[in-house]
């Protein structure tokens, strides 16, 4: 329906357009990687170590703490992407942050047996989904035409929301499917260690497709 119209309210060729196409793409990629850990780092830091072998029974409020440090890199992040796009160009910003999260989520697939090593990955995460976070609209909206630029922008969120409700269904479908057959498929006593695992690298890989998809775009520097 919306192809039909000339003035459409969601502008459904800018997902395929050279100009902004890949952008949508690393923004769906950005979903993926935002939403799609959150469950099953608090799953892992939930779990009891003496019945699962891996984990470290945290309350929720133990939780908190240890992921308190990745929001603030993440505040750091968005603060720097400012004067690091001005330097080096915003699609480069929005890579390199896609980077930063790639290695964050590698880092945690080799290294969760300590409080430490899940604290360091995800700081490292936290300021790499906050550059992006600030960076990718504005990649978007100067990708776009001028007059559509409130219809680029919220494409834009309906894209980046649609890669977490994907993120979410499919990590979950994995972390049930590696069941120790103890507990219900989303408890912390359910999955097998492997499957966390899995997921990260997983995560990992949709940081890296978001990386080359911002290289990919075009982006039309504007005078203001």
């Amino acid at each position: 329906m919306e192809l039909r119209r000339t003035d459409p309210l969601v502008d459904v060729r800018a997902l395929d357009g050279r100009q902004a196409g890949p952008f949508y793409l690393a923004s769906a990629s950005f979903g993926v990687v935002y939403f799609a850990a959150q469950a099953p780092d608090t799953m892992f830091l939930a779990a009891d170590p003496h019945t699962t072998g891996y984990g470290f029974g945290m309350s929720s409020t133990q939780i908190s703490l240890v992921l308190l440090p990745a929001i603030v890199g993440a505040i750091i992040g968005s603060a720097v992407t400012v004067p690091l796009g001005r330097r080096i160009g915003y699609r480069s910003t929005l890579a390199s942050a896609f980077v930063l999260v790639m290695a964050s989520f590698l880092a945690l697939a080799a290294l969760h047996d300590s409080v430490a090593e899940i604290v360091t990955a995800k700081n490292l995460a936290g300021l790499g989904l906050g550059i992006a976070l600030s960076a990718m609209p504005t990649v978007i909206v100067e990708a776009a035409e001028r007059s559509r630029s409130g219809v680029a922008t919220a494409l834009y969120n309906n894209v980046k929301t649609f890669g977490g409700a994907v993120a979410g269904g499919l990590m979950a479908a994995v972390l049930a499917t590696s069941s120790h057959g103890t507990g219900a498929p989303t408890s912390p006593e359910a999955a097998r260690e492997g499957a966390y695992v899995v997921v990260w690298l997983m995560c990992a890989a949709c940081a890296a497709a978001g990386a080359g998809a911002a290289l990919l775009g075009r982006r039309t520097e504007r005078a203001t």
